[in-house]
């Protein structure tokens, strides 16, 4: 499985001349093959290109999935001296063209890319510049983040709230704890430890069987909404490992909606982009022809990974209206 930060396309600089079906031709068109783009960074001599392969889903052509290269360097030996050698490790980009939506999503992969800013910063450098000269307006990819605070949305929605799900923790115990009392300090109103080294027993016990690494929490009466709750020890406990996790909640409601928040953060957000999971190996059947046992990929093969596709982006769909885009301009 990797992770996938999600991202948004913006228009600018009086996008409003252009419709949205006339926009969404011009930056598809950007896409159609592989050549019709260039991706680069720098002139002259310090120009640096970024080889890239597109694939288009057949089941929604609007979806371009696209291998985005770094060519690096990597030290080695050759003949008992040190030498470098040539790599081009890559990541998946997706992009959501269709219908008013204008989602990307960039597989996080160090390998190929130290962050995932760094990709969206080139493709919305060459975007920008080929559609302001093509048509006179501005493009830019921006990252989507969490909601800070977790206590806003549960407010907002507790009216509809029925389950709040939490994270395994992935660090060790006695870290944790140390975060913890770093809490003390900061005065939460949720603040309790009371039973917090109960709680991590459970849920280490829980991670080293390896059960599903979430630990879900809703009312007893299914058909009672999960109200805001600072005052049980239980939930107070809860809140404050999360809190000092620095991971993300999940507070889903009755209609299947899913907000995944931070319980508090006093310092922004900058790097908490929006993440989903994904299995890659769906992606590389898009351009390869073999299997990793060696065996063929099949057209249904193909046909599987784009569901697969279509269902991450539909996960993650961002719609940013034209008023939003006129109001940043």
């Amino acid at each position: 499985m990797s992770k996938f930060a999600q991202y948004y396309a913006k228009y600018k600089h009086d996008a409003g001349c252009y419709d949205w079906e006339q926009r969404q031709q011009h930056l598809g068109a950007l896409f159609d093959k592989d050549e019709s783009i260039e991706f680069y960074l720098g002139e002259g001599t310090d120009r640096k290109v970024y080889k890239h392969k597109v694939y288009h889903l057949k089941s929604a052509p609007g979806i371009t999935v696209m291998r985005f290269a770094n060519d690096i360097d990597i030290p080695v030996e050759r003949d008992f001296e040190p030498a470098m050698a040539k790599d081009e490790p890559s990541c998946f980009v997706i992009i959501d063209n269709r219908d008013h939506l204008r989602t990307v999503a960039i597989q996080k992969r160090k390998k190929a890319f130290s962050n995932t800013h760094k990709v969206a910063k080139i493709m919305s450098f060459v975007i920008d510049q080929q559609l302001f000269k093509d048509h006179c307006y501005g493009f830019e990819i921006l990252p989507d983040y969490y909601p800070v605070d977790l206590f806003k949305v549960w407010e907002q929605q507790q009216a509809h709230a029925q389950q709040m799900r939490f994270g395994t923790p992935e660090m060790e115990k006695d870290e944790i704890l140390r975060k913890v009392e770093a809490l003390k300090v900061k005065n939460r109103d949720y603040f309790d430890d009371s039973i917090m080294g109960a709680l991590l027993e459970v849920l280490y016990a829980q991670k080293q069987a390896k059960y599903k690494g979430h630990y879900t929490v809703m009312p007893e009466d299914k058909k009672t909404a999960l109200y805001v709750d600072k005052s049980s020890v239980y939930m107070r406990n809860l809140l404050t490992l999360a809190d000092a996790l620095d991971e993300p909640v999940e507070l889903i409601t009755n209609d299947g909606g899913t907000f995944r928040c931070f319980i508090d953060n006093d310092e922004g957000n900058t790097d908490k982009i929006v993440s989903h999971e994904f299995n890659e190996n769906f992606l590389d059947m898009l351009f390869k022809t073999k299997k990793k046992d060696g065996s063929n990929i099949e057209h249904e093969d193909r046909l599987k990974a784009e569901e697969e596709v279509i269902g991450l982006m539909n996960s993650m769909k961002h719609e940013v209206t034209d008023e939003e885009e006129e109001q940043a301009a």
